[in-house]
């Protein structure tokens, strides 16, 4: 945890003050009004004087650690200071443990809604109803971009992200939305309030980390998909065998091996040899891939070259094969074109696949910063 905050240390959170109209279109319906520490650090008073009369709040790691029943000392107290101040309070949670919820409702005494999980906005538009307030009277609190954030932007209410208490949380959360959270929240951070100068020299989109790193990937991922495409096609269209073509020889073997109650005939021999021959292609292109985006994408020459980086990136540009095989051998088989273009629309559907899979466990599991 970090030094004397009582909230668990989260790698990539800024604590600001966001500018909502300077943040992109697309990334505005994740962006809160602010970025803070934690309950404690919310300021009461100055959302009474603007105006806020319901505050609208999330459970897990918000008010209290995940799955606990035990409230801390401070949640009890800032609980106590904003009904003091005349504030209405609602939790909205997505649990799925409804018992816990009415018993964490009765010990802190707040009212909840419990509806289409967020960031469906029903339960924000029902919390307006029942306390009767209008949208800009209202406040959502909560640790998450995409469902407690997202849900209130839905809603039209401001919303305020607080970093998570603990940190133990639901596994999807944890490996999925809080990995999507974490680059969603770097771009969003360039759009911190900014006085004087300081708001004029502001990246642009194309000056953001992320972005720069995903057009790179890009670059890499072309030359790799070159030399991938390249040795695919030599194996699967050139090279020859004892009986003619190499695509041939490994198209019967796999029929005859696995039993396939396919004909031998020219399509359906491709579509057998396809996945064995993409293997030592992907295999070639995977460490050129590595070589690149350690040198260029991410700029990890500083580091040394250890064995555990080569196993992640391989790890991950293996699953990345998997993907990309995989859907490329449907995406030939569904196709209904010449062996050429059969060939080259799974190869196309596949590389796509790879690519947003490849991209996301380099950056944030190889790649990432120390």
């Amino acid at each position: 945890m970090e030094k004397g905050s009582g909230r668990w240390s989260v790698r990539g959170f800024r604590e600001g003050i966001f500018d909502k109209e300077r943040v992109p279109k697309h990334f505005q319906r994740w962006s809160p009004v602010e970025a803070l520490g934690g309950l404690e650090d919310v300021d009461l008073e100055g959302l009474w004087e603007s105006g806020k009369r319901l505050i609208l709040l999330d459970v897990d790691n918000t008010l209290l650690p995940w799955r606990s029943e035990d409230v801390p000392q401070h949640t009890v107290d800032w609980l106590a200071r904003a009904r003091g101040l005349g504030f209405d309070l609602c939790i909205l949670s997505n649990t799925r443990n409804p018992e816990r919820l009415g018993r964490l409702s009765e010990k802190l005494g707040v009212e909840f809604i419990r509806d289409k999980f967020k960031p469906n906005p029903k339960m924000y538009y029902l919390a307006l109803g029942k306390f009767g307030v209008k949208d800009e009277e209202a406040v959502m609190i909560g640790d998450q971009l995409l469902t407690d954030i997202w849900g209130a932007n839905r809603a039209g209410i401001d919303a305020l992200w607080v970093k998570p208490m603990g940190g133990k949380e639901f596994v999807g959360t944890k490996y999925f939305s809080r990995n999507i959270e974490r680059v969603i929240g770097k771009i969003l951070h360039n759009y911190f309030q900014a006085d004087g100068v300081d708001a004029a020299v502001k990246p642009g989109f194309f000056r953001h980390e992320t972005v720069r790193q995903l057009v790179k990937f890009g670059l890499v991922g072309g030359v790799a998909t070159a030399v991938d495409f390249g040795i695919h096609y030599f194996l699967m269209f050139k090279a020859g065998g004892s009986d003619g073509a190499l695509k041939a020889e490994v198209g019967k073997w796999v029929i005859s091996t696995f039993r396939l109650d396919w004909p031998m005939d020219y399509g359906h021999l491709q579509d057998a040899a396809y996945a064995p021959l993409k293997v030592p292609a992907v295999l070639v292109a995977i460490m050129i891939s590595y070589l690149l985006n350690r040198l260029y994408t991410f700029r990890t020459t500083h580091e040394k070259v250890t064995m555990k980086q080569v196993f992640q990136f391989y790890a991950v540009a293996l699953v990345g094969m998997v993907i990309a095989v995989s859907v490329g051998a449907v995406g030939q088989r569904l196709a209904d074109a010449s062996p050429m273009m059969e060939w080259a629309a799974g190869s196309l559907l596949g590389m796509v696949a790879g690519f947003f899979w490849n991209f996301t466990g380099q950056k944030l599991w190889t790649f990432r910063k120390k």
